[in-house]
């Protein structure tokens, strides 16, 4: 693999490696603190809080990298668009879903730990758009610092709060000023690289980061349903207890993913410099499925027998987690080896369309499996699901891949 991609990767790779840690014993501490019924409303609220970072982002990062790592010159004034663009998508979302979720839920003690958990979405989407400056030029080394920061950010005053007796308001208010933290790191260390802000209002520009962000926002939305969805089907059908149960074991296999996630972020402004160079793209590909293929054996051996273990020893009221571990861990394989061909699908404007034909496709799979299966097996039918969806989605964007770029040359 290229050695600038391996070095930028070794950065997030280290940092990610170290907020994994953290985010393993900080989830060790919640699970056990919180006890099952309420960590479950926890994982509710993160799942709305995910869902919503999704639909407040808008695909303005992905765009904001490609634009910036072929015209660096540009940045100020992109950055400067994307900003105000975000602020307002996240505010006016905030005030819809509390209208909304008021509405239609019940149960009111999920509703107020989810609006609590969403109000983090404004200070994290200000603060992803200075981190995705810091990947357009490729200073991956800061973008590390700014994730690590977060992560002790938010466990230290989590820590804090749940053990002072604020219970999950406690861990979803860390949330929040975890993110307010993160947003000032980025910005200092935007400043130190001494990129500006074009802070004229440019209607021109306004539309261009709008319309060329549009198909990645509507991939990150689709993405993050995929992904979270689950947790929330079971919520509503099954209760938080059962999520809870669930969530432990997901929120260990995110855990892991960090590996293929730290090369797809070095993958990706490279990727988008060479769009149109189809040779080159493929040797990168095919040097990276291999890397991504040797690392999800290690990883999925090591889920499979040690994250059991630590359910055993140190959260003995999760028990039925380690089932539901033993299954999702078959998702590994397919997770790690998607991740290199998604990355150069989305690089370039020319295949964002079917992308986003087929990530409909495996969303639609998704939820009417779950529908099908939660309300007859719970979290078993909800693990299965998730293998078969990830095996899917695996399938259909390799045969794409083939199609559009691995045959030729």
């Amino acid at each position: 693999m290229d050695r600038k991609i391996l070095k930028n990767s070794s950065w997030i790779l280290l940092a990610q490696s170290l907020v994994k840690v953290v985010s393993f014993f900080y989830t060790l501490f919640l699970a056990r603190s919180l006890g099952v019924e309420n960590f479950g409303y926890f994982v509710a609220a993160l799942a709305y809080f995910s869902l919503f970072s999704s639909l407040a982002d808008f695909g303005f990062n992905r765009f904001l990298v490609r634009v910036g790592a072929r015209e660096s010159f540009r940045l100020p004034e992109i950055l400067a668009s994307t900003l105000l663009l975000r602020a307002v998508l996240s505010t006016g979302l905030l005030a819809i879903f509390s209208v909304l979720i008021y509405l239609i839920d019940k149960d009111i003690t999920r509703v107020n730990l989810s609006l609590l958990a969403v109000l983090a979405v404004i200070p994290q989407s200000m603060a992803l758009t200075f981190d995705g400056v810091l990947v357009a030029v490729q200073k991956l080394s800061y973008s590390a610092l700014g994730l690590l920061t977060l992560s002790v950010a938010t466990t230290v005053i989590g820590i804090y709060l749940v053990s002072g007796g604020y219970s999950t308001y406690g861990a979803v208010s860390a949330l929040i000023l975890g993110q307010m933290t993160y947003l000032l790191v980025n910005f200092l260390l935007v400043s130190h690289r001494r990129i500006g802000l074009n802070v004229k209002v440019n209607l021109k520009i306004l539309k261009e980061v709008t319309l060329g962000s549009l198909p990645y926002g509507i991939l990150g939305v689709l993405g993050l349903l995929y992904f979270r969805i689950d947790s929330l089907m079971l919520s509503y059908l099954k209760g938080s207890i059962e999520t809870g149960i669930y969530g432990v074991a997901y929120r260990f296999l995110e855990a892991i993913i960090f590996v293929p996630s730290a090369f797809a972020a070095a993958l990706f402004p490279v990727l988008a410099k060479l769009e149109g160079q189809t040779q080159n793209i493929k040797i990168i590909y095919l040097s990276a499925l291999k890397t991504f293929g040797a690392l999800a054996i290690l990883v999925t051996i090591s889920y499979f027998f040690v994250i059991p273990e630590v359910i055993k020893q140190f959260l003995p009221r999760y028990s039925g987690s380690v089932e539901v571990i033993k299954i999702l861990s078959l998702t590994i394989p397919f997770m790690f080896l998607h991740i290199p061909g998604a990355m150069v699908l989305i690089s370039t404007d020319k295949y964002l369309r079917p992308v986003i034909k087929l990530s409909l496709v495996t969303l639609f799979f998704n939820v009417v499996l779950n529908l099908i299966l939660i309300p007859k097996m719970g979290v078993i039918g909800a693990s299965w699901v998730t293998v078969l969806s990830e095996a899917l989605s695996f399938i259909v964007f390799f045969l794409l891949l083939y199609k559009k770029i691995l045959r030729h040359g």
